[in-house]
């Protein structure tokens, strides 16, 4: 039994060490989906101080109740709790928790307001997967011909200890707290800011798909 010990101790604490260097490693991150330029000076912007991403889709010819449909309909899957995308396998999977969810849906004043709250993936390795939950509001306003989107109120809890941790983004992944004088992503904030733009890349382009 001890022999089995030993030889298991020897396999697995060589895995444990190299996951651990991955997690605290004092390289940039690299698991984004863009090139590194995407996530540099000006990526994340902020609105009376506080991270806001937001734009605009022209959805020409289609009605304010028309486009309201085609939203609320993507919202409903999108945010519903026992939704999963993705592998576990893949860094970018997402899983909502239970507390994802549409918060209001108005036809007759063309706004749905979304609570997202989500698994944030940064790494899944053997012994160590590495993520945090991502909670922000998504504000959909929509008229005749365009529907603006906006990402905002984001925060993150993070749990590699007992004692989980609350981060607002604007103390995490703004450019000042994000970014070196060298000009490389801070090894700390830099894989939130790479994966909190990246989430909103995917939630933009799916609205844009569902617009088409």
């Amino acid at each position: 039994m001890r022999k089995l010990l030993t030889a298991l101790v020897a396999v697995l604490l060589p895995l444990c060490v190299a996951d651990a260097q991955g997690l605290f490693s004092n390289k940039e991150y690299s698991g984004g989906r863009q090139p590194r330029e995407a996530y540099m000076q000006g990526a994340v912007p902020e609105v009376d101080g506080k991270v806001a991403f937001s734009k605009t889709f022209n959805a020409a010819g289609m009605s304010k109740f028309d486009i309201y449909l085609k939203l609320s309909q993507w919202a409903t899957f999108r945010y519903n709790p026992d939704t999963e995308r993705g592998k576990w396998n893949d860094a970018d999977y997402f899983k909502n928790t239970e507390y994802a969810r549409i918060l209001k849906a108005s036809a007759e004043e063309g706004t749905i307001k979304i609570q997202g709250n989500e698994e944030m993936v940064f790494t899944n390795k053997t012994l160590a997967k590495d993520y945090a939950i991502a909670s922000y509001i998504l504000l959909l306003t929509i008229k005749d011909g365009s529907a603006t989107a906006e990402m905002q109120n984001i925060s993150y809890t993070y749990n590699l200890t007992d004692t989980p941790e609350r981060i607002e983004a604007e103390d995490w992944i703004t450019d000042r707290e994000a970014i070196t004088k060298a000009n490389k992503l801070n090894k700390g904030s830099g894989k939130f800011r790479v994966k909190t733009i990246d989430l909103k890349d995917e939630l933009f382009k799916e609205i844009e798909d569902v617009l088409k």
